[in-house]
């Protein structure tokens, strides 16, 4: 689909004001960033093996009509990219919430309109006793809205309602760019409450609308257990449970793709009951795709806990994995909330992954798509069990006892 004009005017007229307001070296900055993430895009297009990271933004330069001369505009209508599968998982295409999707656009809008403008920061955290026998349903970038017939939202949505579950909890991204409307439309009316509870976390996307829908629509009118404020704690006889804001303190500059807790978030962590046992909630990872490499915030959540968790489980990448323990450490990505996703294939045979959803969803309209879903995490005085459950009900992988 082409650009709409209006969307061409509300983007050249949020890039004026974020000129005016900042200095030299932030614009120039950003505009740098735009590049590369433009040049990068070029490249997967031509086959090439590079990062795809902040793909939102790849038509930002074609908008603003700043496409360097030894560059072209990339595809935005279906007849240019016929879409395929990375390595990843990622659709490289320009369907609906594929990495060249036009609408991604608004988040453009957003961030540059919002750079230097985000809601004020609660500091106020609850900790929150809960059972000691307990159930907890956690989707992770579920907030694209019921777009179509049998969105895979409301199919997973409709997974954990019938499950009805204690409490539930969004581990973030509202789509496209957390915006008042979609804060309300597509997470605050629509999210399957727990029984006790929900609670929502914060994410790149919401901060590309400075948070300020986040605090003021999310918080305030749905996942009122939270007081306002965006990371929390549960607590029972030999759990904590740990929910953290890893977006509102990462940089603009970087798009807010790498996350970052402040020093009050660490402080507060050495607070807690860390001798029982502990799973994080995070948006951002805490490992890499292939569980090699730490993501940005690992080290500041083990300083602030002075150890390791027991349990992690973060959304961020649009995948579904369980890898294998470190020690006494289990990690789960569990993105697979509702964006569409394929066939992992770099996943194949890893030493570090238990299990990957690749399991085709049968879709007619995204045939490439595999199964979205959500956790399911069963606290039983000092065990956990888990299930990663799919859109349609299956049980994809589990843990009993552990």
């Amino acid at each position: 689909m082409p650009f709409e004009k209006h969307l061409i005017n509300s983007i050249e007229n949020a890039y004026e004001s974020f000129k005016n307001r900042v200095d030299k070296n932030t614009h120039d900055s950003l505009l740098a960033t735009f590049e590369k993430i433009h040049r990068n895009i070029d490249s997967l297009i031509k086959g090439e093996d590079v990062s795809s990271d902040g793909s939102e933004f790849a038509h930002a330069l074609a908008l603003l009509d700043k496409v360097p001369d030894d560059l072209k505009e990339l595809p935005h209508e279906a007849e240019e990219l016929t879409t395929r599968v990375r390595p990843d998982g990622e659709l490289l295409g320009v369907g609906k919430w594929e990495l060249l999707d036009p609408d991604w656009a608004e988040a453009i809008e957003q961030l540059l309109l919002h750079f230097d403008h985000k809601a004020p920061f609660n500091t106020s955290p609850v900790c929150q006793k809960i059972p000691d026998t307990v159930s907890i349903a956690v989707a992770g970038d579920w907030g694209t809205g019921n777009w179509r017939d049998k969105s895979p939202s409301a199919l997973v949505g409709k997974q954990m309602a019938k499950l009805n579950p204690d409490y539930t909890i969004h581990l973030g991204d509202v789509y496209y760019a957390g915006t008042q409307e979609q804060e309300i439309n597509n997470l605050v009316e629509l999210w399957p409450m727990g029984s006790k509870g929900a609670f929502t976390l914060n994410s790149n996307h919401e901060m590309y609308s400075g948070a300020i829908p986040y605090f003021e629509q999310a918080l305030a009118k749905r996942f009122i257990k939270q007081n306002g404020c965006s990371y929390f704690a549960l607590e029972n006889s030999n759990w904590l449970i740990v929910g953290l804001d890893t977006a509102y303190h990462a940089s603009a500059k970087d798009l807010y793709l790498k996350g970052k807790l402040d020093d009050t978030q660490i402080n507060w962590l050495k607070t807690l009951p860390t001798h029982k046992r502990i799973i994080v909630l995070s948006h951002h990872e805490g490992y890499d795709i292939k569980g090699v490499n730490k993501g940005a915030v690992y080290n500041s959540v083990i300083e602030g806990l002075g150890r390791e968790p027991d349990f992690w489980y973060w959304g961020h990448l649009h995948n579904a994995i369980a890898y294998k323990p470190k020690g006494k450490f289990y990690g789960r990505c569990i993105g697979h909330g509702s964006i569409p996703y394929g066939d992992a294939t770099l996943l194949k045979g890893e030493d570090t992954v238990a299990w990957y959803e690749n399991k085709s969803a049968n879709d007619p309209d995204i045939p490439l798509r595999v199964l979205n879903g959500f956790a399911y995490i069963t606290l039983n005085e000092q065990l956990l069990s888990e299930k990663l459950i799919a859109e349609n009900g299956d049980v994809r992988f589990e843990n009993q006892g552990l």
